[in-house]
Formats: structure tokens, C-alpha cells, sequence
């Protein structure tokens, strides 16, 4: 029997939500400033809340004749559609911004003179070398895998809390 779907609603306004803190936190500079550079993980919090209210609505919405399968794939089905907004938003502010990739290689520097370990400045230039030459595809790829692993985690999360029946019993209204 098919299930009432709900991932495509929640997904885009939880892809949407995150894309919006991830701009705030562009246009403010936050995460340039090396003291702040753990707001970026504020982003997670409308990534976790989409999920887990995707699950409780497909829970809902079937009547609680879900099981955690079910319910698991529901929210990798929005994990999908928020990486997808993810991904957009990371390839559009690449070239929309193009000063986020300079400030992003200062910050990278510091770190490496900052760093527990040190690296002679010939290390420094071709690390930021290579970092710069592939710049928009290694921010796309860790977009991907990013929201990929957390997306599997928080569904895993929404699997758990909410309510499941297991399949609907089957019966003569059924057919």
C-alpha cells in the first residue's frame, strides 16, 4: 500500500532554512572571524528540526502504519532535497561571492601558521595553491558528503522518535 509522502514540503523549507542562517552568517562575517568560526554549526539546528518534524508528519499522515524503514526513508528522501538546496546555494554563492573563496583562503592560512603543526610557507602556498585551483569543487563535494552523513544520522534520529505501528493489518476494505 502507498504512503502519504511528506519529505518534498519539509525538505525544501528545512534546504531553505539552513541556506538562509548560511547567509546571515556569510553577510555578517562570522565565520571569518576565527573565534566564531562555530556558528557554522547552528545550521544543523533547522537540518535536525526538518527532519525530525518530516518523520512525525509521515508518522501522522499514515496514521501511525509506519515502520521505522518507512519512516527512515521518508527523512533521507528530505535529506535529498536539502542537499540538493545545499548544493545550489553553495555553487551560486561561489560565483555571486567571489570574495568568500579569498576570505576563506586567509582564514585557512592563519590556521596553518596558527596550527598545532607547522608547515614551512613552501607547504602553506601549495596547500592554498591546490585549494584555490579546486575551490568550488571541493565546497561542492563537502556540501554533498556533508549533508549527506548528516542527513543518514538525523534520519536515523526521526526514525527513532517517531510513532510506528508497523504495516497497516490487511483486510477486505484494503483492496
Amino acid at each position: 500500500m502507498t504512503k502519504t509522502e511528506t519529505h518534498i514540503k519539509y525538505g525544501f523549507i528545512s534546504g531553505i532554512g539552513i541556506v538562509a542562517l548560511m547567509f546571515i552568517f556569510y553577510i555578517t562575517g562570522w565565520v571569518y572571524k576565527p573565534n566564531m568560526q562555530y556558528i557554522q554549526y547552528l545550521s544543523y539546528v533547522p537540518f535536525l528540526v526538518g527532519i525530525v518534524m518530516n518523520a512525525i508528519a509521515f508518522s501522522k499522515a499514515n496514521d501511525g502504519y509506519v515502520t521505522f524503514g518507512n519512516v527512515f526513508g521518508s527523512c533521507f528522501k528530505a535529506t535529498l532535497i536539502i542537499a540538493l538546496v545545499v548544493i545550489a546555494w553553495t555553487i551560486l554563492s561561489v560565483f555571486a561571492f567571489p570574495d568568500m573563496k579569498e576570505k576563506a583562503l586567509t582564514l585557512a592560512r592563519d590556521q596553518m601558521i596558527n596550527g598545532s603543526q607547522k608547515m614551512t610557507d613552501d607547504q602553506m602556498d601549495m596547500a592554498l595553491n591546490v585549494s584555490r585551483k579546486y575551490y568550488t569543487t571541493i565546497m561542492v563535494a563537502s556540501a554533498i558528503f556533508g549533508t549527506l552523513i548528516s542527513g543518514a544520522l538525523f534520519s536515523l534520529i526521526g526514525a527513532a522518535v517517531a510513532k510506528k505501528k508497523g504495516e497497516r493489518p490487511v483486510s477486505a476494505t484494503n483492496f
